[in-house]
């Protein structure tokens, strides 16, 4: 039969105020003995054991320490004499569902008549028969309203204490609670004092090297002198394939854990590593998030673990783990230190990670750096060079340790317009062409790639050099053969049109829609298209080569555009599309070379007609710039327009784009020409979207009023 007493009915026995009971003197005598001498919490527990026992002749007795969240710090037993005993599985039911726990959690004694007989009695079978009845008292240590431990005494046979000896018993544990207390958090604080040093130990040791494997065998070097597990791992995570793969291990099973993977959503430590949150598990039977994986791999069962994350900037580096403590439990305590020691490696690890990776791309850099084909010189910001690579050496013609301290713009011609530092920016390059000057005098054209970098944690410039002597050569070449093709080209064909139109005038007058009359009237047109491209061909050589425009009159817009309407209208009426005219009032006249700017017309209406179908209209249009100070002329078509992407680049020489269903041919000058025919007159030229749809060419050209003292301005 069970008998307990509500702490409300026993007032008359707490703390203090003159007890003369002898048990309650002994113990204050004792305690007061003990402390002293200091605040010795084994030598505080064996003292409250040994009188209480003594007194109360009981067989045996035990006493289990709590923190605030009711965790077990310390355990004692007295059989005899007094002996510690570290927190275990069996400690850890009778704090959640046995005796001494529901005495805690009540803060009421509990008085056992029989223990055969108390459903919420749990019997140790270790310390005494399994089969013999108990009579048991189990008081709690009560100080500032909470229970700081709980005493409890056995001796064998039924109804063996009383109910005035359970309220000696309370009014003993009372009297040594604040005692007890006290002890605990000296022990505490101790113990705090060691992990604070045992982390700082950790800290020097582990940041005192930027080797991934030292920090990690390091780290597990320094967990063991604390946990005393039988196992301990760590496993980072695969920044692949975002499993676990455990690196270092030691203890049991150690090296055939190693290499172990496991994925994220398995185990325990996947569990960790999945919600970044500590864990314990004192029994890993009863856990479902535990994963036979590594005991089947290692052939040795863990019963219970400990696993924290390890984590940097928001990111799960990987997770620690100990398995299996060689004695007790593993505690509340245990798993602080785990995750202490966790924060600590995570930023070490973390670092380390960074510089094993810095390394790999600075060796990958130096391979790339000695192995391209390309010249590459590093200079410091003021253009010092610090480093070459072999190709440079061999293409400067300099030994390898003449290059270094010597200011790049020594290797390249005096008027090089080298690039300031302040001009090259980390995310852009700066491409430009030059000549080099090798250490023999010779001159190369080179095409050079500048770029600010960082290596070897200094920012440095980049120098890339391409040899485009071939290129320049080869360039030559075809602007003298085209050049010659088309100085060769225009006798005959201006022979081919005087005798045109010498026949034209030779034959007697026939019908117009005569089939001789056809064929005449497409040779002339023939021969003009070709005359105009050849003229084209030779301004974009002139151009190109910076010789500015020196025929320049001043013209009637309205006339170029009537102009340009009657050379096209064969063109217009032979595809059926319709030719509209919108032209702003009141132009002033423009100041150009007329024979340019009427073939720019020309060639932005034929390039419109090659994309309209029948039944299409292309729109010319001619008006005053916003800020008044040009003329804004336009060809617009209802075709399919200019994709974005192509905006730019279809004004490039040779630049063609396949346009839909377009067949149209052509060599890719036409648009060439224009731009550098519009630039030329200080204007500019760009296509957007038609209004209607399709694509509109723009261009502008900015008065220019001849002075008449100067002649050409």
């Amino acid at each position: 039969m069970i008998q307990s007493a509500d702490m409300s009915d026993l007032s008359g026995y707490e703390t203090g105020n003159g007890y003369t009971h002898p048990l309650t003197r002994a113990v204050a005598s004792a305690l007061t003995h003990i402390e002293k001498d200091g605040l010795d919490i084994n030598r505080t527990l064996d003292a409250i054991l040994e009188i209480a026992t003594r007194h109360l002749r009981a067989d045996d007795s035990c006493i289990i320490v709590v923190n605030e969240g009711q965790h077990i710090e310390h355990t004692c037993y007295y059989l005899e004499k007094p002996h510690r005993h570290k927190p275990d599985a069996f400690l850890l039911d009778i704090i959640q569902k046995g005796v001494a726990g529901w005495v805690i959690r009540k803060r009421e004694l509990y008085l056992v008549h029989n223990t055969l007989q108390d459903k919420q009695w749990i019997h140790r079978p270790d310390l005494t028969d399994s089969e013999s009845p108990l009579s048991a008292i189990c008081v709690p240590l009560l100080t500032n309203g909470r229970a700081v431990a709980a005493l409890t005494l056995h001796r064998e046979g039924t109804h063996q204490f009383t109910e005035d000896q359970a309220e000696m018993l309370l009014e003993f544990a009372n009297e040594a609670a604040s005692h007890v207390e006290n002890a605990r958090l000296f022990a505490t604080s101790q113990r705090q004092l060691q992990m604070a040093a045992l982390l700082n130990e950790a800290s020097r040791a582990i940041n005192s090297s930027l080797d991934l494997d030292e920090i990690m065998k390091s780290l597990l070097s320094q967990m063991n002198e604390f946990l005393n597990g039988e196992a301990l791992s760590i496993a980072l995570v695969d920044e692949q394939s975002k499993e676990l793969v455990y690196q270092v291990a030691e203890g049991i099973g150690g090296n055939e854990i190693v290499g172990l993977r496991l994925p994220s959503n398995q185990g325990l430590s996947g569990w960790v590593m999945e919600h970044c949150q500590p864990a314990l598990v004192p029994d890993t039977s009863r856990d479902p998030r535990f994963h036979q994986l590594g005991d089947q791999r290692t052939g040795h069962p863990t019963r219970a673990m400990i696993c924290a994350p390890m984590q940097f900037k928001g990111e799960v580096l990987g997770t620690i783990q100990a398995i299996n403590p060689i004695e007790g439990i593993f505690t509340e305590q245990d798993l602080d230190l785990l995750v202490n020691l966790a924060n600590i490696a995570s930023t070490a690890i973390a670092n380390a990670k960074q510089f094993a990776r810095t390394q790999a791309a600075e060796a990958q850099y130096a391979r790339l750096f000695q192995d391209t084909i390309n010249p590459i010189i590093l200079t410091n910001l003021d253009g010092y060079i610090t480093q070459v690579n072999r190709r440079a050496t061999q293409f400067f013609l300099y030994g390898r340790e003449e290059l270094p301290g010597m200011h790049i713009s020594k290797i390249l011609e005096p008027q090089a317009n080298l690039p300031q530092a302040s001009a090259i920016q980390n995310d852009s390059v700066k491409v430009f062409t030059s000549e080099i000057v090798t250490q023999d005098g010779q001159k190369l054209p080179v095409e050079v790639y500048a770029k600010r970098t960082l290596f070897e944690q200094s920012e440095i410039l980049q120098w890339i050099f391409h040899d485009i002597s071939k290129h320049v050569e080869l360039e030559e070449m075809r602007r003298d053969l085209t050049a010659m093709l088309f100085h060769d080209l225009q006798s005959p064909l201006g022979n081919v049109i005087s005798s045109l139109e010498l026949l034209s005038y030779e034959i007697p007058p026939m019908d117009p829609d005569s089939p001789l009359y056809y064929m005449l009237d497409i040779a002339k047109r023939s021969s003009e298209r070709l005359q105009t491209l050849v003229r084209s061909l030779l301004d974009i050589n002139r151009l190109e080569a910076g010789h500015p425009i020196t025929e320049r009159t001043l013209v009637d817009i309205y006339d170029l555009m009537d102009e340009v309407r009657e050379i096209e209208r064969p063109n217009f009426e032979q595809r059926r599309v319709t030719f509209v005219q919108e032209l702003a009032p009141a132009l002033p006249d423009v100041y150009v070379e007329e024979d340019m700017i009427r073939r720019v017309l020309i060639n932005l209406v034929d390039n419109a007609l090659k994309y309209s179908m029948e039944g299409q209209q292309i729109t010319i249009f001619a008006g005053l710039t916003e800020d008044q100070e040009g003329i804004i002329a336009s060809v617009s078509d209802e075709g399919m327009g200019i994709p974005v992407e192509h905006r730019q680049s279809i004004f490039e020489k040779f630049e063609r784009i396949k346009h839909g269903n377009s067949d149209s041919k052509g060599l890719g000058l036409g648009l060439a020409f224009c731009r550098l025919a519009v630039e030329a007159h200080n204007g500019r030229i760009w296509v957007d979207d038609a209004p209607g749809g399709g694509a509109r060419f723009n261009f502008t050209i900015p008065f220019v009023v001849p002075d008449a003292r100067k002649g050409v301005p």
